[in-house]
């Protein structure tokens, strides 16, 4: 479970992160991956609310767990 400050609030999301896996003489490699799902806002689904911006609540997420993660 995370915390998420985006556009002025505080959602909470939970998350999957692998990391990337480097390209091999024989395996292909695979790229880092993020996934968020069940992102509330006060307790409340926000799915809606994110609807045409998920893009960028992903962008921020990101940035915001890299940088506390290092």
């Amino acid at each position: 479970m995370a915390t998420i400050y985006f556009r002025g609030f505080d959602f909470e999301c939970e998350y999957d992160y692998s990391p990337e896996e480097k390209r091999t003489y024989d395996y292909p490699g695979y790229p880092e991956t993020w996934e968020f799902f069940n992102i509330t806002l006060n307790g409340i689904d926000a799915s809606e609310l994110l609807e045409h911006c998920f893009e960028d609540f992903e962008e921020q997420a990101i940035k915001q767990l890299t940088e506390y993660h290092g």
